[in-house]
């Protein structure tokens, strides 16, 4: 009878061993992946959480000039956006679609593009994206270019 009783303690002391190694495996990896970053994919529609545009305007007095234009729009999660460009008390144009690519939180769309001014221009520019009520655009962001001295172009 005491071999049946030590026989019993030895082989719940390879049980109870054998578990706390699973759990401990299963509370490390679950640490890592959280320290990762992992997380669930976001549910539902793709929204516009907020655009940002930047403008370099012409450094100087000579046009025709190089002018860049940058926008970033954030999203909920990757997927097509569309914007427009406003000009204060003037014009739209677009609208103009994107790929929101994954980011750290969400999604990120983006664009570059220079441009010739050969007038002189003082205006300001924002970013508008389609489909948010008006909610989602940029800040007015200016455009200036003084044009003092104008070559052929």
């Amino acid at each position: 009878m005491n071999r049946s009783y030590s026989s019993l303690f030895v082989e719940i002391g390879k049980y109870a061993f054998i578990t706390g190694a699973v759990v401990a495996a299963l509370v490390t990896s679950a640490a890592m992946a959280s320290s990762q970053g992992f997380k669930a994919p976001v549910a539902g529609p793709m929204k516009a959480i907020s655009a940002q545009l930047a403008i370099k305007s012409p450094k100087v007095n000579v046009c025709p000039a190089t002018a860049t234009m940058a926008g970033w729009i954030h999203t909920s999660k990757p997927g097509q956006v569309s914007y427009m460009i406003a000009r204060k008390g003037g014009s739209v144009s677009g609208p103009f679609t994107l790929q929101a690519v994954e980011a750290v939180n969400g999604g990120m769309a983006s664009f570059s593009k220079s441009f010739q001014v050969h007038n002189a221009i003082d205006a300001e520019y924002r970013i508008l994206v389609s489909g948010s009520d008006g909610k989602v655009m940029s800040n007015w962001v200016p455009l200036r270019a003084s044009c003092k001295i104008k070559l052929g172009g």
